[in-house]
């Protein structure tokens, strides 16, 4: 473990890690926080021919604070991968930015293969990953522990409260229903392909 003074130098892995980081979350950040302007209002988010503006403004407000999440990660990747070397509090940064993120993943786990497949699409999953396998030893365990807990809450609460609360039966068919409803025809044939789902 490192000492809270002192310096690690990045590994290439460490680098390829770094930049990864920075450019989906730091460009990701960044183009949530400016898109004002641009973002469309989401089609769940509209009532009698319009927008609800309170609905618009729950959106807005989930978009900006996932902004935020991913500029801080985003920009402590961007000052490691510059600078060449590492803090032990950059690194628990690091890993405490992947585990308030992880924790929403697994616990809105959408049924079937959908699921399994939307897991293997965040790069969250595998950021996490390396880092647990490879530069867990440099944080304190105390993170680690952290960390842990974080994912497996967002497990705990998909087997007891997501499957048996939000739609029954928990079946990628009755989702479909539900996203229909919500954001379309054309949007739920766009994730059939994921979910191997055929008509």
């Amino acid at each position: 473990m490192l000492t809270s003074t002192e310096f690690y130098q990045v590994t290439p892995l460490l680098m390829w890690v770094l930049w990864t980081e920075a450019v989906i979350y730091l460009g990701l950040g960044i183009y949530e926080i400016f898109d004002d302007f641009i973002a469309k209002v989401p089609k769940w988010a509209e009532q009698d021919g319009g927008p609800n503006a309170w609905l618009r403004i729950q959106d807005v407000v989930a978009r900006k604070m996932h902004a935020a999440i991913c500029i801080i990660l985003g920009f402590v990747a961007l000052n490691g991968a510059l600078e060449g070397h590492v803090t032990r509090v950059e690194l628990e940064l690091i890993f405490v930015s992947f585990a308030v993120l992880m924790p929403v993943i697994w616990s809105t786990i959408m049924p079937g293969r959908l699921g399994f497949m939307i897991i293997l699409l965040k790069p969250e999953f595998w950021l996490q990953l390396i880092m647990f396998i490879f530069f867990s030893h440099l944080v304190r365990i105390e993170i680690l522990f952290i960390c842990i807990a974080l994912n497996l809450w967002g497990i705990f609460v998909n087997l007891m409260h997501v499957r048996k609360v939000f739609f029954q039966p928990y079946t990628y068919e009755e989702l479909r229903k539900h996203m229909v409803a919500a954001v379309g025809e054309e949007y739920a044939a766009r994730l059939d392909k994921l979910a191997g789902h055929k008509l």
